[in-house]
């Protein structure tokens, strides 16, 4: 990706409204946006082969913006907590006379939906465990969407014990079936970050 010492400076615009609902049990916060942005910089592709791709940072006149977020949390008992998230949007590129093949295209490395979940056990005394679930819809990795970045689901675990006052350990699993997704595919595949696993201990000083 080359630079581009000519850029103009980006302009945005838009509108964010929300509302919060809220229970004994249960907690729900509702967004939705709208945002307008002009002169958007963004990596334009200028050359392709199979080995090697070309880009560099240019203006592409404008980007539309739109989506809709929802997260809500339920305390069924007061260890147990579970939350859930949705976040919906929709980012194209509009009225694009310098690049006129990008228009009605979408954003790169924005992903049309993102689900999660997480259940959490907290009881400080003797244990704390949570597990989160995060589904990625697709997206793609370049500006003329030739590259597709599939959907894919991800499972995270979390635990921790006091071993004294002050001390605890604990262990994290990100990645818990070691699922192979895209990160990258200009031109060639990468993948994320495969299982792993983490272990130590934290100290709260007073």
């Amino acid at each position: 990706t080359n630079p581009n010492p000519e850029l103009d400076p980006e302009q945005l615009g838009g509108a964010e409204g929300g509302a919060l609902f809220t229970s004994r049990v249960m907690s729900a916060r509702v967004t939705t946006f709208w945002n307008r942005l002009t002169h958007a910089i963004t990596n334009v592709t200028v050359a392709s082969t199979p080995a090697l791709i070309t880009r560099q940072r240019q203006n592409t006149d404008t980007v539309r913006a739109a989506g809709l977020e929802v997260e809500a949390d339920v305390r069924p008992h007061r260890r147990w907590t579970i939350g859930g998230v949705v976040v919906l949007t929709r980012s194209t590129f509009t009225n694009t006379p310098a690049q006129p093949a990008l228009d009605g295209n979408r954003v790169p490395q924005v992903p049309s939906y993102q689900l999660g979940a997480t259940v959490t056990y907290l009881d400080p005394e003797p244990f704390t465990a949570a597990m989160q679930v995060r589904i990625i819809g697709d997206q793609f990795d370049d500006d003329h969407n030739a590259f597709e970045l599939e959907h894919f689901t991800v499972v995270d675990l979390t635990g921790s014990r006091e071993v004294r006052r002050g001390l605890h350990a604990f262990v994290a699993i990100e990645n818990l079936f070691d699922a192979e997704y895209d990160v990258g595919r200009t031109p060639i595949r990468t993948i994320g970050w495969p299982r792993a696993v983490r272990a130590g201990v934290r100290m709260f000083l007073p």
